[in-house]
Protein backbone atom coordinates (compact mmCIF):
# COMPACT_ATOMS: atom_id res chain seq x y z
CA UNK A 1 0.00 0.00 0.00
CA UNK A 2 1.26 3.60 -0.60
CA UNK A 3 0.62 6.96 0.91
CA UNK A 4 -1.68 7.47 -2.01
CA UNK A 5 -3.80 4.85 -1.19
CA UNK A 6 -6.74 5.09 1.32
CA UNK A 7 -6.16 2.30 4.26
CA UNK A 8 -9.96 0.50 3.70
CA UNK A 9 -10.20 -0.55 7.59
CA UNK A 10 -9.44 3.16 8.73
CA UNK A 11 -12.38 4.89 10.55
CA UNK A 12 -15.14 6.99 8.30
CA UNK A 13 -14.91 10.41 9.48
CA UNK A 14 -18.22 11.60 11.61
CA UNK A 15 -20.78 12.52 9.76
CA UNK A 16 -24.73 13.95 10.26
CA UNK A 17 -27.16 11.20 9.10
CA UNK A 18 -30.88 11.95 9.17
CA UNK A 19 -32.82 9.19 11.09
CA UNK A 20 -36.40 8.14 12.40
CA UNK A 21 -36.53 6.55 15.32
CA UNK A 22 -39.67 4.78 15.91
CA UNK A 23 -40.45 3.41 19.58
CA UNK A 24 -43.72 1.50 20.68
CA UNK A 25 -45.57 4.85 21.15
CA UNK A 26 -43.15 7.69 19.32
CA UNK A 27 -41.64 8.26 15.87
CA UNK A 28 -38.74 11.10 16.72
CA UNK A 29 -36.87 12.32 13.81
CA UNK A 30 -33.38 14.10 13.31
CA UNK A 31 -29.97 14.08 13.43
CA UNK A 32 -27.01 12.20 14.69
CA UNK A 33 -23.42 11.86 14.56
CA UNK A 34 -22.03 8.75 13.59
CA UNK A 35 -19.23 7.11 11.41
CA UNK A 36 -20.94 4.64 10.24
CA UNK A 37 -23.02 4.74 6.94
CA UNK A 38 -25.30 1.53 7.31
CA UNK A 39 -28.05 1.63 10.09
CA UNK A 40 -27.75 -1.64 11.43
CA UNK A 41 -24.13 -0.73 11.83
CA UNK A 42 -25.01 3.31 13.75
CA UNK A 43 -27.09 1.04 16.45
CA UNK A 44 -25.24 -2.18 16.95
CA UNK A 45 -22.23 -0.29 17.30
CA UNK A 46 -23.38 2.01 20.12
CA UNK A 47 -22.06 1.99 23.36
CA UNK A 48 -24.46 4.05 25.45
CA UNK A 49 -27.87 3.31 26.64
CA UNK A 50 -29.74 6.32 24.61
CA UNK A 51 -29.58 7.15 21.01
CA UNK A 52 -28.89 11.37 20.30
CA UNK A 53 -30.77 12.75 18.31
CA UNK A 54 -30.12 16.53 17.35
CA UNK A 55 -32.90 18.92 16.12
CA UNK A 56 -35.61 16.15 16.64
CA UNK A 57 -39.18 16.39 16.20
CA UNK A 58 -41.16 14.08 18.17
CA UNK A 59 -44.68 12.88 17.07
CA UNK A 60 -46.92 10.68 19.20
CA UNK A 61 -48.54 8.06 17.74
CA UNK A 62 -52.14 8.73 20.41
CA UNK A 63 -51.56 12.34 18.75
CA UNK A 64 -50.52 12.51 15.29
CA UNK A 65 -51.29 16.04 14.54
CA UNK A 66 -49.11 16.98 17.81
CA UNK A 67 -45.83 17.40 17.50
CA UNK A 68 -42.78 18.84 19.52
CA UNK A 69 -39.48 19.93 18.99
CA UNK A 70 -36.52 19.84 20.69
CA UNK A 71 -33.02 21.17 20.25
CA UNK A 72 -31.56 17.18 21.40
CA UNK A 73 -33.62 14.15 22.45
CA UNK A 74 -32.51 11.31 24.09
CA UNK A 75 -34.10 7.88 23.26
CA UNK A 76 -33.60 5.06 25.06
CA UNK A 77 -32.15 1.82 23.23
CA UNK A 78 -34.20 -0.34 24.49
CA UNK A 79 -37.37 0.86 23.35
CA UNK A 80 -36.53 1.46 19.66
CA UNK A 81 -38.64 -0.93 17.50
CA UNK A 82 -36.95 0.29 14.47
CA UNK A 83 -34.54 2.95 12.78
CA UNK A 84 -34.14 4.15 9.59
CA UNK A 85 -31.59 6.41 8.14
CA UNK A 86 -31.51 8.08 4.88
CA UNK A 87 -29.36 7.09 2.28
CA UNK A 88 -28.87 3.48 3.49
CA UNK A 89 -29.17 1.44 0.82
CA UNK A 90 -28.12 -1.86 2.99
CA UNK A 91 -24.59 -2.43 1.14
CA UNK A 92 -21.92 -3.37 2.82
CA UNK A 93 -18.25 -2.55 1.93
CA UNK A 94 -16.64 -4.74 -0.36
CA UNK A 95 -14.09 -5.65 1.59
CA UNK A 96 -16.48 -6.15 4.94
CA UNK A 97 -18.91 -8.61 3.03
CA UNK A 98 -19.34 -12.30 3.75
CA UNK A 99 -21.23 -14.12 0.87
CA UNK A 100 -25.56 -14.03 1.94
CA UNK A 101 -28.11 -14.87 0.18
CA UNK A 102 -31.76 -13.09 0.52
CA UNK A 103 -34.60 -14.30 2.44
CA UNK A 104 -38.11 -12.10 2.32
CA UNK A 105 -39.09 -12.02 6.24
CA UNK A 106 -41.53 -10.36 7.75
CA UNK A 107 -41.27 -9.13 11.67
CA UNK A 108 -44.57 -8.26 13.78
CA UNK A 109 -42.96 -5.68 16.31
CA UNK A 110 -46.54 -3.94 17.60
CA UNK A 111 -47.67 -1.65 16.45
CA UNK A 112 -45.73 -2.26 13.01
CA UNK A 113 -45.35 -5.27 10.95
CA UNK A 114 -42.43 -5.04 9.08
CA UNK A 115 -41.72 -7.06 5.93
CA UNK A 116 -38.44 -6.93 3.53
CA UNK A 117 -35.66 -8.96 3.38
CA UNK A 118 -32.77 -10.32 5.71
CA UNK A 119 -29.13 -11.75 3.97
CA UNK A 120 -28.39 -14.53 5.44
CA UNK A 121 -24.90 -16.60 5.13
CA UNK A 122 -24.88 -18.81 2.08
CA UNK A 123 -25.58 -22.56 3.30
CA UNK A 124 -27.70 -21.82 6.23
CA UNK A 125 -31.30 -21.85 7.39
CA UNK A 126 -32.75 -18.69 6.77
CA UNK A 127 -33.99 -19.21 10.67
CA UNK A 128 -30.28 -18.61 11.55
CA UNK A 129 -29.71 -15.77 10.21
CA UNK A 130 -33.01 -14.15 11.70
CA UNK A 131 -32.34 -15.30 15.01
CA UNK A 132 -28.96 -16.85 15.91
CA UNK A 133 -26.95 -13.55 14.99
CA UNK A 134 -24.95 -12.07 17.85
CA UNK A 135 -26.22 -7.91 16.50
CA UNK A 136 -28.78 -6.58 18.37
CA UNK A 137 -30.56 -5.31 15.68
CA UNK A 138 -31.36 -6.82 12.20
CA UNK A 139 -30.71 -5.45 9.33
CA UNK A 140 -33.64 -5.82 6.59
CA UNK A 141 -33.33 -4.16 2.92
CA UNK A 142 -36.12 -3.38 0.46
CA UNK A 143 -38.65 -2.83 3.49
CA UNK A 144 -42.65 -2.07 3.73
CA UNK A 145 -43.54 -1.01 7.40
CA UNK A 146 -47.51 -1.00 7.86
CA UNK A 147 -49.74 -0.65 11.07
CA UNK A 148 -52.89 -1.84 11.33
CA UNK A 149 -53.50 0.99 14.86
CA UNK A 150 -52.03 3.32 12.88
CA UNK A 151 -52.52 3.38 9.19
CA UNK A 152 -50.81 7.08 8.77
CA UNK A 153 -47.45 5.29 9.81
CA UNK A 154 -47.10 2.97 6.53
CA UNK A 155 -43.98 3.54 4.76
CA UNK A 156 -40.82 1.59 2.50
CA UNK A 157 -37.57 2.42 2.93
CA UNK A 158 -34.72 1.13 1.59
CA UNK A 159 -33.50 -0.37 4.85
CA UNK A 160 -34.26 -0.54 8.25
CA UNK A 161 -32.76 -2.00 11.74
CA UNK A 162 -34.97 -3.85 14.09
CA UNK A 163 -34.64 -4.99 17.78
CA UNK A 164 -35.03 -8.36 17.43
CA UNK A 165 -35.63 -8.75 20.86
CA UNK A 166 -38.71 -6.68 20.46
CA UNK A 167 -40.21 -8.79 17.54
CA UNK A 168 -43.30 -10.70 18.60
CA UNK A 169 -43.55 -12.93 15.00
CA UNK A 170 -41.01 -13.94 12.61
CA UNK A 171 -41.90 -15.24 9.54
CA UNK A 172 -40.25 -16.45 6.51
CA UNK A 173 -42.56 -15.57 3.64
CA UNK A 174 -40.22 -16.67 0.77
CA UNK A 175 -37.06 -19.04 0.25
CA UNK A 176 -35.87 -18.39 -3.21
CA UNK A 177 -33.04 -20.65 -2.47
CA UNK A 178 -34.68 -23.33 0.25
CA UNK A 179 -33.35 -25.92 -1.56
CA UNK A 180 -29.54 -24.39 -1.77
CA UNK A 181 -26.58 -27.43 -2.51
CA UNK A 182 -24.19 -27.96 0.20
CA UNK A 183 -21.89 -27.79 -2.37
CA UNK A 184 -22.24 -24.16 -2.34
CA UNK A 185 -20.36 -24.07 0.71
CA UNK A 186 -18.90 -27.58 1.03
CA UNK A 187 -16.87 -29.68 -1.40
CA UNK A 188 -18.69 -31.65 -3.43
CA UNK A 189 -17.69 -35.00 -2.22
CA UNK A 190 -18.91 -34.55 1.85
CA UNK A 191 -21.84 -32.22 0.25
CA UNK A 192 -23.06 -35.61 -1.38
CA UNK A 193 -22.04 -38.20 1.68
CA UNK A 194 -24.51 -35.55 3.81
CA UNK A 195 -26.91 -36.24 1.23
CA UNK A 196 -27.23 -39.73 1.25
CA UNK A 197 -29.04 -41.61 4.35
CA UNK A 198 -27.56 -45.04 4.81
CA UNK A 199 -30.00 -48.24 3.69
CA UNK A 200 -31.22 -50.04 6.59
CA UNK A 201 -28.85 -52.23 8.26
CA UNK A 202 -25.65 -50.55 6.35
CA UNK A 203 -23.51 -48.19 8.82
CA UNK A 204 -22.54 -44.99 7.86
CA UNK A 205 -19.18 -44.28 5.79
CA UNK A 206 -16.93 -42.65 8.23
CA UNK A 207 -15.92 -39.02 8.42
CA UNK A 208 -12.57 -37.93 6.82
Amino acid sequence: MTAFESDPFAPSPVRSVQVDVYTAAYRVSGKMATRFSRVADIVNQLTSSHLVIEQATISEFADPTATLGALQALVSMDEVLFMVASGDGGAARPEMRIPKRAVRAQLAVPPFRITGNVHVPQGSRPTDGLLNAGDRFLPMTEVTVVSGAHPELGRTAEAVAIQRRLAHLVLVTDDERQDELLADVLDHDTAERWLQRPKPGEAEAPQD
